[in-house]
This record gives C-alpha cells, sequence and structure tokens, in this order.
C-alpha cells in the first residue's frame, strides 16, 4: 500500500472515527487475550517439560522432618538447610537395587563478590551426577575441578570468571534457563566444599555448626533398577541407615503436577474460547452496523463511477489498517501485561514458569497479528461484499 493510498485510508476511518474506534477495542481486546493466554501456556508447558528433566530420579532421601522443603526445592529451585552426615551417602550406595545415585549439598543464599543480589552455592559430584546434568547449555569438556565452576542462567560474566569470598573460579560451563532460583546458583565440585567453606567464613558469611563440618550433604537421588521396587529400596535403607530420612518421589511430583496443569489448561482455555466467542459476536455486530451507515456512501461512490472490486478493496484496506493497529497494541500491551509478572504468575498457580525469550515474544507477537487479521477479514469480507453488490438505485433509495 502507497504512502498516498495509507494517508487516504487513515483519512477515511476518522470520517467513522466512533464504530471504527469500536472496532479498534474490540480488536486490542481480543489480542491482548490471545497474546496473554498463548504466552501463560507455552511458558507453563515448557516449565513443566523442563522440570521433568531436573526430577529425573526416582527416590529422593532428605533429612527426617524435611519432605515439604525439598518439593518446593525441586518446584521453584530454592534452597534449604538440612544435612545428612555424609557417611549417610556411602551406606546407601551398598544398597542392592540402585541403579544410579547421586548427593547433593547446597547452602543457603550465601553473599558474594560476582553478584548485587545473594547467590546459592550447591556442591555435586560431576561423576555420578545425573539431575544437574540436563540443565547445563554446554558441556564442560575437562574434569570440573576445584577451581571451576557451573553457574545458572542469571549469573552474567565479562570475563568467564566468578569471584566468590575473595576467590576467582573459572566458568566452565553455564546452565539453561530454569525460570526458578536455580538461575541464581553457582554449582562447585564436591571437592571444592571444605575450601570454600572456610573461604566463606573468613570474609564474613554466617555458618552453621553443621556447615562448618564440612562433611555433610542435603540429599540423596535414587534410580532404582528393573530387578527391584522403590518401595523395596526404602525398606532397604531403613534398615541400613535407621529412621532418619524422609522420602520424596520426583517423578510422581512431575506426573501430579501435570494432572493440575492439565485442569489450569483446560480451565483457562474453556474461558478463553468462550471470550474469543464473544468478541468475534461483538467484531460482526460492529462490521454489519459499520456497513449498513455506508451503504448510501459506497451507492454514491459506484454512480460516480467507481468499481466494485475497487470499493472491496478500499473497504478491506480499513479494515486490514484497523486490524494490523489493534493486533500490535494488544500484544504489546499483553507483553507489558504477563512478561514482567511471569515468575508471580507461577508462584500463583503454584507451578513451574519458563517465560520467552525476546525472539519468541517477537514470534509470538507476529502470529498473533496473523491471526486477528484473518478473524477481522472473516467478520468483515460478507458484509462488504454484501454492501458493495447493492444496487445504487435500492441503497440511495433507502436512504431517502
Amino acid at each position: 500500500m502507497s504512502l498516498r493510498r495509507t494517508k487516504n485510508t487513515i483519512k477515511d476511518i476518522q470520517r467513522h472515527a466512533f464504530l471504527n474506534a469500536c472496532l479498534l477495542a474490540t480488536v486490542v481486546i481480543l489480542s491482548v487475550m490471545l497474546f496473554s493466554v498463548t504466552v501463560i501456556s507455552v511458558s507453563l508447558k515448557k516449565g513443566m517439560g523442563n522440570m521433568r528433566k531436573r526430577l529425573g530420579a526416582d527416590i529422593m532421601l532428605v533429612p527426617k522432618g524435611e519432605r515439604e522443603k525439598a518439593e518446593n526445592m525441586l518446584l521453584e529451585g530454592s534452597r534449604s538447610n538440612f544435612y545428612f552426615e555424609g557417611e549417610v551417602y556411602e551406606k546407601v550406595q551398598s544398597i542392592d537395587g540402585i541403579s544410579d545415585s547421586t548427593s547433593q549439598c547446597f547452602l543457603k543464599s550465601l553473599s558474594a563478590d560476582c553478584c548485587s543480589s545473594e547467590v546459592q552455592i550447591v556442591f555435586f559430584d560431576p561423576a555420578s551426577d545425573f539431575v544437574v546434568g540436563p540443565w547445563i547449555e554446554t558441556e564442560y569438556k575437562q574434569k570440573l575441578s576445584g577451581d571451576a565452576v557451573i553457574v545458572g542462567s542469571d549469573i552474567v560474566s565479562e570475563d568467564g570468571m566468578i569471584k566468590l569470598f575473595g576467590q576467582e573460579y573459572a566458568i566452565a560451563s553455564q546452565m539453561a534457563r530454569t525460570g526458578t532460583a536455580l538461575d541464581r546458583s553457582v554449582y562447585f565440585s564436591t571437592d571444592a566444599k571444605a575450601e570454600l567453606l572456610r573461604n566463606a567464613e573468613e570474609k564474613g558469611s554466617f555458618l552453621t555448626e553443621e556447615q562448618k563440618k564440612g562433611d555433610i550433604l542435603s540429599s540423596i537421588f535414587i534410580n532404582v533398577d528393573g530387578s527391584h521396587t522403590a518401595e523395596q529400596i526404602i525398606d532397604s535403607a531403613h534398615k541400613t541407615i535407621g529412621d532418619i530420612f524422609d522420602v520424596v518421589y520426583p517423578k510422581k511430583l512431575h506426573e501430579s503436577l501435570s494432572g493440575s496443569l492439565g485442569k489450569i489448561t483446560g480451565v483457562v482455555n474453556a474461558i478463553s474460547l468462550s471470550l474469543g466467542i464473544l468478541l468475534v459476536a461483538i467484531l460482526l455486530i460492529i462490521n454489519s452496523i459499520i456497513m449498513k451507515g455506508r451503504k448510501s456512501e459506497i451507492a454514491l461512490l459506484r454512480v460516480l463511477g467507481h468499481r466494485k472490486k475497487d470499493l472491496i478493496r478500499k473497504l478491506l484496506s480499513e479494515m486490514g489498517l484497523i486490524s494490523l493497529a489493534g493486533a500490535l497494541g494488544g500484544s504489546l500491551l499483553g507483553a507489558l501485561i504477563v512478561i514482567p509478572f511471569g515468575r508471580y504468575i507461577g508462584k500463583s498457580l503454584d507451578m513451574p514458569y519458563l517465560g520467552p525469550g525476546i525472539a519468541s515474544v517477537l514470534v509470538q507477537i507476529l502470529l498473533i497479528v496473523g491471526i486477528v487479521i484473518l478473524i477481522v477479514f472473516l467478520a468483515s469480507v460478507f458484509f462488504i461484499i454484501h454492501t458493495t453488490n447493492t444496487e445504487p438505485y435500492l441503497a440511495l433509495r433507502k436512504e431517502e
């Protein structure tokens, strides 16, 4: 569309300002709804898919009375202070029926030189790990030594180094974004635990008496082999280490959340469908009123020699410009409403929420714009064709 034709189209829209403003408002509301619902649904599903990677163990053992904190840790990535003695892991490894096992030890939010906010320190064993690995974006090619770390996606370093408690560490790799507190975590090899705890205490970080011991761990992740059941492994664990632990079932937790997500999605989709049908009905009514009010104008243009196809093109251009402006405005408004509050939305729903990146947002906006323009076209084309097909004499006579 040329600049001159665009200016003429805008003038035509302004001549019927009130009804076109109603049409524009309806398109904006429809676009906000479509964008918001799409982004929230995709972010929840993406968060759930990523959570499945993190919940890759059959059983998770945590200290007695800490099950709720451990579940919050799995769901939100938040860390708490609870510990086993280090020897517990060695005893658990001796249990028959375990195909994979690994342990983690974490410190709840210690201040660090690298960041404006506190970071969460996690110790893990790279040799036995099957929990942290799926989150690592780029594989580290050498053994993770005591002077190298893996960092969460929110931790940025320009020189590939991170400074913690006066000591610099090389960043061996960075984790993919999770949308949880894990994004502000720093992962050390278990071998680095004693030195880091010593450095943290020397720099004034508060450590509990348990943390000062050094030989501690927070959780044990277990995969069961095909010849045993989870219940058998738990019974054996009770016989081996006593009644000092609670059990979390990460995979079952994921299944439960997936069911809840399905219900939430179903309700959201039903509400959105109902609202969408209502908005499309409003579009039909507005288009009908607009075309009815312009019958005499179209008839007069026909009398003056304008061809039907030119008039159809003219009217569709007006609808296209209105729908484009409304769809872009509505999508951007939806982005301003949804994206900044992504984590709050996830917390409100008690669901993992992994919001979109810039590229994904742009794709979503283009998709919504295309869908909305198509909807407006389908809602208006019948009335436009019907109006332009009306005989000029009959249209003008009805206006007398």
